[in-house]
Parts: structure tokens; sequence; C-alpha cells
């Protein structure tokens, strides 16, 4: 049965059997996702609603709760901190060669921390906890492909987060194959979160499924079974989700997962680099008559559909391509704050330029991807006047991807907002050099810090 072989493969996983090159990557990761929950810390409004909700269940025990100096319940505190690993869509984005799924393995890193702390874990834990997480989530990407019928693409991660847990937690094979199946027997999420108007539960899709796997893994810690033949029952996940023929054959590449410069879904990156570079040929975004992006059909089916031209909240302005490409035409650049509701109140301007841009497929660039993510935009002047570029690929691609130094920029960027420089420094040095931490309470002590006035 699957389940078995997956937590037999996984209780076999230690940070002496993952190679120098591999560690690499999983710290280049780690930094980056760091850079994205710094940079949701941002958002006082979310951070709010975390305080509201902790109050309903006051405690002094539990895990901290980030942006709070507070703690919560596991459920409570797993849930929160992990919509923070998500909320600024900095998320690193990881596309099946296979063409069947996709994921954000970065979604797996406040997770990880947020567990790292709760049972004070070290730093050759965390490489390798990361490093279970990030293969179950690609590997799952690989073999199940949800959205094509009609579920979240997060609904995979209801049966790999409670082997990465229980990892963690030191669990048996049989409690790890038993936190599947009963994981399974919780529901599948469905892709209504991004259909129609794209709400900010968006960004709580993986959240869900990781406080409903905690649930399931104690569950399992408890003596509780759930139905064998999670997978490839008559009634299992296989008959609801369309699967691949083999799953862990290859292991997936995770030198292929694709790190955002742009707080902006995967699908914008392409449009918002093409966008920044046409805008520094404009001296006034006012005289540009109408904008063409051509580009591949997902794209379009993600980011380019009717909603996406009147968004209405935070996720829905990160999920629209017509957005991202208005506001890049106008600011030259792209930032956290641009996907307020207080900014797009305030520039009128986006919403004026967003009606005259045209999202169109181009039937090569949909036969490249996803081994290529093109995207060309045409911009038409009020004079007659045409600018156009093109690029075949965002930049931190695989193909371009960001180097260290552009990592460690990026990291210390959003550090700096909740942290001095030299403690910024620190922290990304010490991040380098992971394996030889025997705690990380100073990569979390700034996550845990008050933001609230």
């Amino acid at each position: 049965m699957l389940e078995e072989v997956l937590a037999q493969y996984v209780s076999k996983i230690t940070f002496q059997g993952i190679g120098p090159e591999v560690i690499h990557i999983l710290k280049r990761n780690i930094l980056d996702s760091y850079a994205g929950i710094c940079a949701s810390l941002q958002d006082k409004e979310m951070v709010g609603r975390f305080e509201r909700m902790t109050a309903l269940t006051p405690t002094e025990r539990g895990v901290g709760v980030w942006g709070l100096n507070r703690n919560g319940n596991t459920s409570d505190a797993f849930f929160m901190n992990t919509i923070l690993g998500r909320r600024s869509d900095l998320v690193n984005t990881y596309m099946s060669p296979r063409r069947m799924g996709g994921c954000h393995p970065s979604d797996n890193v406040s997770l990880v921390l947020t567990m790292a702390d709760w049972l004070d874990k070290n730093g050759q834990d965390v490489l390798t906890s990361t490093y279970v997480a990030y293969l179950l989530s690609c590997a799952f990407a690989d073999y199940f492909n949800p959205e094509k019928n009609w579920y979240d693409h997060d609904a995979q991660a209801m049966f790999y987060l409670p082997l990465v847990i229980g990892f963690i937690m030191g669990f048996s094979i049989p409690q790890m194959t038993e936190a599947q199946r009963i994981a399974g027997m919780q529901g599948l999420t469905i892709n209504q979160a991004a259909m129609g108007e794209v709400t900010d539960w968006k960004h709580c899709t993986y959240a869900s499924r990781a406080m409903l796997a905690l649930h399931a893994v104690k569950m399992a810690f408890s003596g509780f079974e759930g139905p064998k033949e999670i997978y490839e029952g008559e009634a299992g996940i296989n008959r609801f989700i369309p699967h691949g023929a083999r799953m862990l054959d290859p292991l997936p590449d995770l030198g292929s997962i694709i790190f955002k410069r742009w707080p902006a879904l995967v699908f914008c990156q392409t449009p918002i680099d093409v966008a920044v570079e046409i805008a520094d040929r404009i001296d006034d975004h006012r005289a540009i008559d109408h904008v063409e992006v051509q580009i591949y059909r997902k794209a379009i089916e993600e980011a380019a559909i009717e909603s996406s031209y009147h968004p209405a909240s935070r996720a829905g302005r990160t999920h629209s391509i017509p957005y991202c490409v208005a506001a890049a035409l106008i600011k030259g650049t792209i930032e956290y704050s641009y996907f307020d509701n207080g900014f797009a109140e305030k520039e009128k301007g986006v919403d004026v330029l967003m009606q005259r841009i045209a999202v169109c497929e181009d039937i090569e660039m949909t036969r490249r991807f996803p081994d290529g993510s093109p995207c060309r935009i045409i911009v038409t002047l009020k004079d007659g006047t045409s600018i156009s570029r093109y690029r075949d690929f965002p930049h931190g691609d695989p193909h371009g991807p960001l180097s260290d130094e552009e990592i460690e920029e990026k990291a210390h960027r959003y550090l700096s907002l909740i942290t001095d420089g030299k403690s910024a420094d620190s922290i990304i040095k010490r991040v380098w050099n992971m394996e030889r931490e025997p705690s990380i309470d100073w990569l979390v002590a700034p996550l845990k810090q008050r933001v609230l006035e």
C-alpha cells in the first residue's frame, strides 16, 4: 500500500544522507521563504485577525504565534503561522515536468520552523525536515493533479503533511501510515478558492491543511486507525484525483523550483518583468492607449479571467495579470504595498489602465509551458507608437535563477522591516551555517515579536 511505502521511505531519511549540493539548495529556500514570512508581517490586518482568534482560547502554553508575542494552542498556531508563509505571495513554485500538478514548497518552511520552535529542534533537524517536506510536496505534485478535477492544488498537502509532521515528531512507520489514512478521511479542499472572485482564503488553503494534518497526527499517536488503502482503495484518493504511474521514481529535482522576485502569483512573474522593462521607456503612463499581453493558456486560466479585472482583495490583486501589469507600468516596479486596499483606492490610474489591457493566448507559448513561461507585452501609446518586449522566463526561474547574493538582498530587505540591519546580517549568515546551530531561537525570535501597535 502506498501509505506504507511512503512512511517507510520517509523514516529512512537522515541529514547525513543529504548531499552538500542539496543542503545548499535547502538553505537558499529557507532564506528565501523567511524573507516572504517577514514581508507578510507587514499585514497588520491579518495579524489583527490572529489576535482576535487567539483571544478566544488564551493559553500560556502551546506554540508561539508570529507577530503577536503570544502563544496559541497548537492548531491555531499552525494555521496562523503558515498563513504568513504564503500571505506575501513571495512563495516559490514547483511545476511538475510531467505536466501533472504544482505546489509551493516554501509553504512548508513556516510549518517546519513552527514545529522546530515548539519541539526545540536544532539546525540539522530543520534542514532534514525541510528536505522531507520539499521532497514530498514536489513528489505529490509529480504524482497528483488535483486542479484537473476541480480540487485545489493544496488538496495533496492533506496527505504529505502528516508524514512531515510525523517525521519531525519522531513517529514510527505504523503511526505515519495511520496519520495519512486519518488525514484522507477529513476531505479534499475544493478549488473554489481560485474560482470567480479570489478572496483572502487563497492564502489560507495550505494553512487549513496543516491544521487538519496536525489533528490527524495527534489521532494516530493516540491509537486511532484510519481505513486501509487510502490512496489505492476502491474509494481511495486515486479515484478522485488524476494521478501518475509512479511515485518517488525518479525523485523530483529540487533545483528546478522557481523563486519569485515579485510578491505575486507565479504566472504574473514574467508579465511583471516585461512590464517593468517597458515602463522604463514611458515617461507618463497616461500616454498609454491600450496594452496587449500575449501569454500561455495556463496563465490566462489562473490570472486573466473576468474577475481578474475587478480584484477586491490582496489575494485577488496578486493573482491578476491585468492588475500586476497595470501597476508595474504605472509605478515602474512592484512593491508589497501595491496590493493593499489603500493603494488600490488611492491609485485610480491602475483600475483605469486595467480596463485597457487585453490578455490573449499565444498558441506557441502554450505549447512551451511548463518548460517555458513566456510573455510578450505590446504597449500602444496615444500617438500611435508601439513598444514591445518579450521574455522566455521570469528572473528567478532555474533558467535565470536568483543568485545567492540576490536571495540575501531579498532577505535583508524584508528582515529590515522587523529588525535592525546588523541583526538581519547576522541571521542571514547563520542560515548559511544552519547545520552548526544547536537551536533556532535566533531565527524565530524576530517573527514572534509583536508587530501591532
